[in-house]
């Protein structure tokens, strides 16, 4: 959640978890499998975070892998100085965040967390030694509408400096349009040259997940969740950003797209395959090679 959300606000939402958790112990059914939610940024990703906590039953663990307090920990460790921007995972140094948040879902899923959630990049590890046991669910959204929601988080946390056109140059921007394919290939920074090999690695990978969801059809993410998990989600509304977006001209937009042209594909790929027309119960059509 942001930081400028009021105590009574902070007390309701926990208050919301909590009751949801109670309901699901016993009243109401729990979740069939173990979930790893692979949270992308700016993708919606906090309100389904919230509901997906409700629906776990008290006796069952739920993992939160924080963002802003991993970076903290990896900034310590490796830089020996409290500040998050020197181990932001957006940033030079984002290396070393992901890596500890890799340890610590190796940690949550040996010890049987039934719930994961983070940022976190695909770990082959997990995957070779947990795949079996975890059903992975991810929530996506149009690329460019996401850049521009990150470089306005970025912008208010300070992380750039200068006009759009510049952020747009720099290696920020790059990072930002290129989140799926980090996430997905297991890379804090895709290479210019590796771009269409990490793509055809992340659509394989993406093939692994049991729901994909969208963030313009999040009735058809609860349906899929629901067929594969046997839970309903009451998804709100969290972290919507409190300034205007900003007036971007058409040749911003041009470089935008541009920017963002591996994630596109992977997007509409993923959009093809997990489509509401066919239930995530059912196996979603493979992917194109």
């Amino acid at each position: 959640m942001t930081g400028t959300e009021s105590p009574g606000a902070r007390t309701l939402r926990r208050l919301r978890v909590s009751s949801g958790r109670l309901a699901h112990t016993g009243l109401l059914p729990a979740p069939r499998h173990p979930c790893l939610f692979m949270h992308m940024p700016k993708c919606g990703g906090t309100s389904l975070s919230q509901a997906l906590y409700a629906t776990v039953p008290i006796h069952r663990r739920v993992a939160v892998i924080d963002a802003p307090s991993t970076r903290r920990a990896a900034a310590i460790w490796h830089k020996g100085v409290d500040d998050p921007r020197r181990a932001h995972e957006d940033l030079p140094g984002g290396a070393h965040t992901f890596a500890l948040r890799e340890q610590l879902l190796l940690q949550h899923m040996a010890w049987g967390s039934w719930l994961i959630h983070g940022h976190l990049l695909w770990s082959q590890k997990a995957q070779e030694h947990f795949g079996d046991t975890y059903k992975y669910v991810t929530l996506l959204r149009d690329p460019v509408a996401r850049m521009v929601s990150n470089y306005r988080m970025a912008a208010r946390a300070g992380l750039v400096r200068g006009s759009f056109d510049a952020y747009l140059d720099g290696p920020l921007a790059r990072n930002h349009a290129r989140v799926y394919l980090r996430y997905l290939g297991g890379l804090a920074e895709v290479s210019d040259d590796t771009l269409d090999e990490t793509l055809a690695l992340a659509l394989g990978r993406l093939q692994s997940f049991a729901c994909v969801g969208f963030l313009d059809d999040i009735p058809g993410f609860r349906t899929a969740y629901r067929d594969q998990f046997g839970v309903d989600l009451r998804i709100g509304t969290a972290n919507a950003a409190p300034d205007e977006p900003p007036d971007l001209s058409a040749a911003q937009r041009r470089t935008l797209t541009a920017l963002c042209r591996h994630d596109l594909m992977l997007y509409e790929c993923a959009r093809d395959a997990f489509r509401a027309a066919a239930p995530l119960a059912r196996r979603a059509r493979p992917l194109p090679a």
